[in-house]
């Protein structure tokens, strides 16, 4: 305080206060107003008390989230254990995204006839088919053993990773190499807590680590560092908190070693944040109504009576014995009790306090509030929610439409960054135990590393108008058998071949009982094969001829 101020603040405090009070004003308007000229085009860079939300730091993409993440994980994780409207839309959209696992499918196709490559095996029909039925087969073995725990298989796998994408924004597998005699072959993964990726503390100011990875000269991925117990783990508390498991990135062949997973949203983010974090506020104000509206129900419950008299002391006499508590305090001697009333006097009245709740407009306040969270996740609120009252078929058509749409794209980058990347990990260990036969594997690798990946099957509202909408698809050319039993999450070659047997079978027992199955696709061969037998009776009949045999086209 300068002499002037201590002077003024002894002798004459009234002014000093007032000149404390100007002073700090015209602080507050200059920190408002910082930076605003006459060539601020838009009014929200000028700051101000209605404006100052459009006024944040200027960071990077890592710098936005590095203090907050940590903070949101677990901010999310607590939501999911405590409460059903957060743990259930987390793993409704991953069922839908993941389902019971997208299954493989290998797509080797044997070389066409005008193709021609120089000292490079040509693969053939039988090569081909061969190649694709036993890599599925042993793939479903693999998927047995996909955890190096063995305490999930690989579908269960997929559909944790996905509820981690959804819940955590980020999600770490590393591969392993087991040396168990049982497994198929040696490749497996884990699947490991995001908290433990960390950068080791001795590396904090190396420039070239960031959050716990190490990137080499053109910003690649190089080492993971990976902390060998979770940072939160009570139950066995005797760890190092420095002690690092290095991992590279890489594998000697050039497959990832490591699949990290994350939505990127910014230029040069090299971490992910929760897929709700959009949502947060709108989640947290709804369990805040939600307890407001519990709290004032439970105070509506209470029916009170309010007793208005002119002579409040005679009715306090009435009810009240003096000196009835320890200290002296007045005491209740009468009470209301159910179906009892008191009889008032000439100059009382009574007010009766109703119930009014619950409140009129308390689902549509929660669809309100859901809006948020739904859209942080890019899924219709009725998703969310799974509010699909007052909805027409087209209205919830026009609505599933929509998050498919969502979900594909989903689908579609964990095929990218994790089925196809396992993919490459396991084929290789597959033709080297020669579990299948690929012959020129490494000249022609890209060629029988072709998959597909079937995502789960779409149910719809109304399955009579779609099939009858697929049907017309498939006759237009804009579809076909493949796509079709693809969307329902089915095979379209095990399809015909099941189809076949059935045929084939039903066939045998109709011709072995004399019988024929009420089916539509048979009665109808059955009717040509009656009307064919008829018009050979009619034949014998009428020319008295050797008998004309009529064969069927197949």
């Amino acid at each position: 305080m300068s002499f002037f101020g201590g002077f003024m603040d002894t002798f004459f405090p009234g002014a000093a206060l007032n000149h404390e009070i100007k002073k700090q004003r015209l602080a507050r308007m200059r920190s408002l107003y910082s930076g605003y000229s006459n060539n601020d085009n838009f009014e929200a860079t000028a700051g101000g008390r209605t404006q100052h939300d459009f006024l944040n730091p200027h960071t990077d993409a890592d710098s936005a989230i590095a203090g907050n993440n940590d903070k949101l994980r677990r901010h999310v994780r607590q939501l999911e254990y405590n409460n059903g409207d957060i743990a259930g839309p987390i793993q409704r959209f991953a069922n839908y995204i993941i389902g019971s696992g997208l299954r493989f499918q290998a797509r080797v196709t044997a070389d066409k006839k005008y193709t021609h490559m120089i000292n490079v095996p040509r693969i053939s029909e039988t090569t081909a088919e061969g190649y694709n039925f036993w890599l599925e087969k042993r793939i479903k073995t693999w998927n047995k053993q996909a955890d190096v725990h063995l305490m999930m298989t690989g579908h269960e796998m997929q559909r944790l990773i996905q509820m981690t994408l959804i819940r955590d924004g980020e999600a770490i597998i590393i591969g392993r190499k087991s040396r168990r005699p049982a497994r198929l072959i040696p490749y497996c993964q884990e699947i490991v807590e995001i908290d433990r990726l960390q950068t080791p503390p001795g590396l904090i100011a190396d420039p070239r680590v960031r959050n716990g990875i190490r990137y080499d000269e053109e910003g690649v991925p190089e080492t993971y560092y990976i902390l060998k117990h979770h940072p939160g783990n009570t139950i066995q508390p005797h760890f190092k908190f420095d002690d690092f498991e290095e991992v590279p990135a890489w594998n000697k062949n050039g497959t990832k070693k490591v699949l990290h997973l994350f939505e990127i949203l910014r230029p040069e983010q090299t971490r992910g944040f929760t897929w709700l974090a959009a949502g947060l506020k709108d989640i947290q104000n709804t369990v805040r109504y939600k307890d407001a509206e519990l709290v004032a129900a439970l105070e509506d419950a209470c029916m009170t009576g309010i007793v208005k008299s002119t002579a409040p002391q005679t009715f306090q006499n009435n009810y009240t014995k003096t000196g009835a508590r320890p200290n002296g305090a007045e005491k209740r001697i009468n009470r209301f009790a159910p179906n009892k009333w008191h009889y008032l006097n000439p100059y009382e009245d009574v007010e009766i306090r109703g119930p009014s709740r619950p409140n009129d407009h308390f689902d549509e306040i929660i669809n309100a509030f859901s809006r948020g969270p739904a859209n942080a996740l890019n899924i219709p609120p009725e998703v969310w929610t799974q509010n699909w009252r007052d909805l027409n078929y087209s209205n919830a058509r026009t609505i599933l439409i929509s998050f498919y749409q969502v979900c594909r794209i989903k689908q579609k980058y964990f095929v990218d960054h994790y089925s196809f990347p396992t993919h490459e990990n396991v084929v290789p260990y597959m033709v080297a135990g020669g579990h299948v036969l690929a012959p020129a594997f490494d000249r022609r690798r890209e060629d029988y590393l072709a998959a597909e990946y079937i995502p789960p099957a779409r149910d719809w509202v109304d399955p009579k108008k779609e099939a009858e909408g697929k049907t017309i698809d498939i006759a237009n050319l804009t579809e076909t058998g493949h796509s079709v039993c693809a969307s329902l999450g089915k095979d379209y070659d095990e399809n015909l071949e099941i189809r076949a047997k059935e045929l084939k079978r039903i066939k045998e027992y109709e011709e072995e009982y004399g019988i024929s199955f009420s089916r539509d696709g048979i009665d109808s061969a059955l009717k040509k094969d009656d009307s064919a037998e008829e018009e050979e009776e009619e034949e014998k009949a009428t020319s008295g001829k050797k008998a004309k045999v009529i064969k069927l086209k197949k």
